[in-house]
């Protein structure tokens, strides 16, 4: 399980400090003195720092209980719209559940979420993610779609005798699924725009994470970047609460 971004900011905090005084053991006998005094006046800022973040974690636990319960809930209505041409009685029950998933999982979208797991590998392309809209409201959108045109399919493959009335039952489900499908295509900007909150918060932990490895290795992010986390502190906070609506998923639906 990946951490969630405010143990991850506490932890590129704290570990600032442990570089601190790495780097000044490893620096040369006569700049110790001052290095060791640097290093114990960056740590009186940064492990309080470090708190503050520590003290948010319950952002972590909860998007992460936001995000187990979308994938739950997205999972069975996926398997619904992939079983509605395999038997008669899920052609009629599975489309009867999905318009009954559907709203429980778009009421669970506007469940504000402050936290995001950290990643460790992360696209590329994120402008390319961005303008695809690959959230939450495009993959529902895309999944009624795809259960409407199942239930034609399913349609043309019955019995003769039956397929009179599996049309006109197919015509009523597929118009219900449409419309759901509607309403989380008007929804899919907000997709983009919970991809852009995404970005920022993950581009805030790499660079967190960077700035105190760097610390170890040279003078000049030694003095200088224990400052420049300080500083930018409040800001990541402010820009991490900014709250997300949508969650994304690698599904094809």
């Amino acid at each position: 399980m990946n951490n969630g971004i405010f143990f991850s900011l506490s932890k590129s905090y704290f570990n600032s400090a442990l570089s601190s005084f790495y780097y000044m053991g490893q620096t040369n006998l006569l700049f110790k003195p001052v290095a060791l005094l640097i290093a114990i006046l960056y740590s009186a800022i940064l492990i309080p720092a470090s708190t503050i973040f520590i003290l948010f974690i319950i952002f972590d636990w909860v998007g992460g209980i936001t995000d187990a319960l979308r994938k739950l809930l997205i999972n069975l209505i996926y398997q619904q719209s992939r079983l509605i041409d395999k038997s008669f009685i899920s052609f009629i029950l599975c489309p009867i559940l999905l318009s009954i998933l559907s709203p429980i999982f778009l009421l669970s979208l506007f469940i504000p979420k402050f936290s995001s797991n950290t990643l460790v590998n992360i696209a590329e392309n994120e402008l390319s993610a961005i303008i695809s809209g690959v959230g939450a409201f495009k993959t529902i959108n895309e999944i009624t779609w795809s259960a409407a045109n199942r239930l034609f399919i399913y349609v043309s493959n019955t019995y003769l005798i039956i397929k009179p009335i599996a049309a006109v039952v197919a015509i009523i489900y597929s118009t219900v699924l449409i419309i759901e499908g509607a309403i989380f295509a008007i929804l899919i900007p907000i997709d983009w725009i919970s991809q852009l909150i995404e970005n920022s918060r993950q581009g805030i932990v790499r660079f967190a994470n960077v700035q105190q490895r760097k610390i170890r290795y040279n003078t000049s992010s030694f003095l200088l970047s224990p400052i420049v986390l300080v500083i930018l502190a409040p800001f990541f906070l402010a820009v991490i609460l900014i709250p997300k609506f949508a969650t994304n998923f690698d599904m094809d639906a």
